[in-house]
């Protein structure tokens, strides 16, 4: 009884050991690494992938916007589909459904099947993440669930830096398909390892597609996602045109840009680790001072821009700020979810997406109005302060609804009206 009492304090809610756990984690954290560094591959490839398919820029371009798609529409429409089998099959089939798609890419023979193999993957990796994030949510011990969550969010973070940089360089050395066949091969090998390691964690039973539906279109949980599709939106509505404000504006040459990209994603490496920690502390005002933050640091980039030591400096801790909101926007969709939490998780991943597609639209419509590239900057951080606004609101809610409830237990019954 005692052994059994000590694996469950090591190992969390699970009773798993904590070695387990921590290789499941670490096992999670390759999956996100592999999806992430999948879906930008095309950025750095597009002009060989043009060449060799005998398609425009443009329409090279339309395997970015076709993924995101993908994953904004399909990843909830599957996760919903997929709610009553078992976790670990659902991660296990949508990673072998990710990998068809990875081979299609590697092996197509025409742009039609390219983008085909390209919608493919992108089905998956919606509900993949979405079901990752709250499997590395259920493995954390109690109060450490925003420090796994930011743990398997760092596969992100080093797609970014790591993962497509590599990608572009393998591609020059060896061909466009080359990364497509890695990320699959990395991929099956994570497969492998997940079927060992992760565990079989129970999904809740008995709840009606119906129910969760309605969880996820309550008000409070709309407000949530607006929150994340504002916060992503003001992060990339300035960091679509970085590398054209640090050339024109700040006047950094091609390969200092690369090093300042480096220091980006350093700060978000640290931001979003550091992001998990205070939200396991204390939520909502983790989220609220990410935000602000965010909001603050794009707006003083406006005028650090034109010096190159502030800009950097600058920079840095917009990396940090961009990405300490990741986790506890996360934490904040999970904790209003109720039963519904893949489905949940899933539309976050949408949210996420639409953000990103919603603040590069606004940021190039910015440039081409007579505002001009300059004014990217604090526009963007206008974007962020709706998400800042949004949060305020939400925590406002919440402290609407405990009221009542601390008054009942305070307040004598007699006196409870006035309360």
């Amino acid at each position: 009884m005692v052994t059994v009492q000590n694996n469950q304090k090591q190992g969390g809610r699970n009773g798993r050991s904590s070695r387990k756990n921590t290789i499941a984690l670490w096992l999670l954290t390759l999956a996100v690494f592999a999806i992430g560094t999948a879906e930008l591959l095309p950025m750095g490839l597009l002009l060989p992938i043009a060449s060799e398919t005998g398609v425009t820029i443009p329409a090279a371009g339309m395997l970015v916007t076709g993924y995101a798609l993908g994953v904004v529409f399909g990843g909830p429409v599957l996760s919903a589909m997929t709610g009553r089998l078992s976790r670990k099959m659902v991660m296990g089939s949508f990673l072998g459904l990710f990998m068809i798609g990875g081979l299609l890419c590697t092996f197509a023979p025409s742009y039609t099947v390219l983008f085909a193999g390209r919608i493919i993957s992108s089905l998956a990796q919606g509900t993949l993440y979405g079901i990752i994030v709250v499997t590395a949510k259920d493995l954390a011990q109690p109060g450490k669930e925003g420090s796994n969550i930011a743990m398997v969010g760092t596969g992100l973070t080093l797609a970014v830096i790591l993962g497509a940089p590599l990608g572009t360089l393998l591609g020059e050395w060896l061909g466009w398909r080359m990364p497509f066949l890695a990320v699959t091969l990395l991929s099956l090998a994570t497969l492998l390892g997940m079927l060992k390691w992760i565990p079989d964690l129970p999904r809740a039973q008995g709840v009606s597609l119906s129910k969760q539906l309605r969880t996820v279109s309550s008000p409070a949980f709309v407000l949530v996602l607006l929150m994340t599709v504002f916060g992503a939106g003001g992060t990339f509505a300035a960091f679509t045109y970085i590398t054209p404000i640090l050339k024109h504006i700040s006047g950094f040459s091609g390969g200092s840009i690369s090093l300042i990209l480096l220091v980006f994603g350093l700060g978000s490496v640290i931001g979003n680790l550091l992001g998990g920690r205070l939200a396991d502390r204390r939520l909502l005002p983790a989220l609220f001072g990410g935000m602000a933050l965010l909001a603050a640091s794009m707006a003083i980039f406006s005028w650090t821009s034109h010096g190159q030591t502030a800009a950097i400096v600058t920079v840095f801790i917009w990396g940090v700020a961009a990405y300490s909101i990741i986790a506890p926007l996360n934490m904040r969709v999970l904790q209003k979810a109720g039963d519904a939490q893949e489905l949940a998780s899933t539309l976050n991943i949408s949210a996420f997406n639409m953000g990103n597609a919603i603040g590069a639209f606004v940021g190039g419509m910015v440039i081409d109005s007579p505002l001009g590239l300059p004014a990217v900057p604090w526009t963007a951080s206008l974007v962020t302060l709706i998400g800042l606004l949004l949060t305020i609101w939400s925590m406002s809610l919440d402290r609407r609804a405990v009221r009542p409830v601390q008054c009942s237990e305070s307040c004598p019954a007699a006196q409870s009206s006035a309360c």
